[in-house]
């Protein structure tokens, strides 16, 4: 894995995220969709919704979208679903951010990479607040919030660490 200050020297003309990808050893092979049932179906039988290693973020407590505006995507290898994530908005066009990766598959760059594609749509980033909770022991989940402009705002009443992005 390369150091955090090499210098790339992958293949000319590719794209800023690949030349992550290519610098720190992330997956190429995952592609980022709109989740589909059979994807949550699948992700039920992995995510450890009480477990915090198991968590980048905490994932919402049913994983279909509970409005026509709440939105979720799927990171696949193949056919396999090795994250999701999500923005259920509120009334007031609010977006709480979720996102699960799958054991085995964690500290790949996987949820960092799923983060910077939801915060990358149009109608999440168009949002003047988003908000995310994430276990105080999860360390890298709270550099990639940091690293994507949110910032620490408090704490929820079970002890998890509050983040917000808030835009002018």
């Amino acid at each position: 894995m390369a150091s955090s200050d090499s210098v790339y020297d992958g293949p000319p003309g590719i794209s800023n995220l690949k030349r992550i990808c290519y610098s720190y050893g992330m997956p190429d092979d995952i592609t980022i969709t709109v989740a589909k049932h059979a994807h949550l179906s699948q992700v039920e039988t992995w995510a450890g919704r009480d477990d915090p290693a198991k968590t980048l973020l905490k994932t919402p407590k049913a994983p279909a979208p509970a409005t026509p505006s709440d939105q979720h995507w799927a990171a696949l290898r193949g056919n396999e679903v090795v994250a999701i994530a999500s923005v259920e908005l509120t009334k007031e066009r609010v977006g709480y951010v979720n996102c699960i990766v799958k054991p085995g598959h964690q500290r790949q760059g996987i949820g960092s990479r799923m983060i910077e594609y939801v915060l990358s749509q149009p109608s999440v980033n168009d949002l003047t607040h988003l908000h995310a909770t994430v276990d105080q022991s999860n360390i890298a989940a709270q550099k990639i919030l940091n690293q994507y402009g949110f910032s620490r705002v408090g704490y929820s009443p079970d002890g998890r660490i509050e983040f917000a992005r808030h835009k002018h």
